[in-house]
């Protein structure tokens, strides 16, 4: 703990201004009752006045017995730095960000512009880099404690290399992210195989389909949407097509049947056709693999450019 630190002491008040990175703030009205509570009972905050909030630091108590005043006194600077916040909002700032040998140290404000004390319990996190992906994880937030109304409490977690999505750490801005169980998107990132397509697969080709359901973007909430992810024509004329299903509703997608159209480079029709999906089971949240093989008297355009292809699923 604290490990953010150790990079800090040397600068200078105006370095310490560019650590603050952008803000990501959502309305509270979209954590559901698993991600936070909001305890109404016991607020001792006058109520807001206007649109908007100003914050104040907030120190857990193991936090306030360790830190000395030096310490103490860098994150009230700190965080006098933040913009006041909307009313009824939550929002993550993060300020530090370092890279270990575990995975990456992330140092954040958790700020609460309620008139009442805020308990975050279960949260999807994410750490984006120059706007894209980067990290996800679900992080049990209850040692947090209460987030005092109209305040702000630093608070640092590790990102493990599992939760990594890729490998690339060139970036311009970094951001930390909170994800809402109610928000309008969500995230189909638990990748399910079927155990004998798992049986064929090799571990290269898992970690593939697992580093595809963790980077693509956010699909809206109650839709199921699918992705082309692989394509090949056989020698003897079949089309062999690669698809992961996404499921962002609340209930199993089980569709009876699915019609398929896949066009290529020169938007000209390759295969097109009516097929049974029966087989295809994905859970809510959950993102499943699927292959559909064309037999040679359905494929249209054997020479076909599929270097680049859409696949259109209905």
């Amino acid at each position: 703990m604290f490990s953010f630190f150790k990079n800090w002491f040397g600068k200078d008040q105006g370095e310490l201004k560019k650590e603050l990175q952008e803000e990501a703030t959502i309305d509270f009205s979209e954590l559901s009752d698993i991600e936070a509570d909001v305890e109404k009972g016991a607020s001792t905050a006058k109520p807001a006045v206007g649109n908007t909030v100003h914050t104040e630091l907030s120190l857990h108590p193991m936090w306030e017995q360790e830190l000395d005043a030096e310490k103490k006194y860098t994150l009230r600077f700190l965080q006098a730095e933040l913009p006041d916040m909307a009313r009824g909002s939550i929002s993550v700032t993060g300020f530090s960000m370092i890279p270990g040998p575990s995975g990456l140290t992330v140092t954040m404000f958790f700020r609460n512009s309620l008139d009442h004390p805020v308990r975050f319990k279960n949260l999807r996190m994410a750490i984006f880099l120059d706007d894209k992906p980067f990290a996800r994880m679900k992080v049990d937030l209850s040692e947090m404690g209460a987030i005092p109304p109209h305040t702000s409490r630093p608070w640092e977690m590790l990102f493990p290399e599992e939760s990594f999505l890729h490998d690339n750490f060139t970036f311009k801005r970094w951001k930390v992210v909170m994800k809402a169980g109610k928000s309008t998107h969500v995230w189909p990132d638990l990748l399910e195989l079927d155990p004998e397509m798992e049986k064929r697969m090799t571990e290269r080709q898992k970690d593939r389909l697992e580093s595809l359901s963790h980077s693509l973007p956010p699909i809206p909430a109650d839709t199921v949407q699918v992705t082309g992810f692989d394509i090949a024509m056989a020698n003897d004329g079949r089309l062999v097509a690669g698809m992961l299903f996404r499921n962002g509703m609340r209930n199993m997608y089980n569709p009876e049947k699915i019609k398929i159209t896949i066009t290529d480079q020169d938007g000209d029709v390759v295969a097109k056709g009516s097929v049974d999906a029966s087989t295809v089971r994905v859970k809510p949240g959950h993102s499943r693999p699927w292959i559909i093989v064309f037999p040679p008297n359905v494929v249209k355009k054997p020479n076909a450019n599929l270097r680049r292809w859409v696949l259109n699923v209905e």
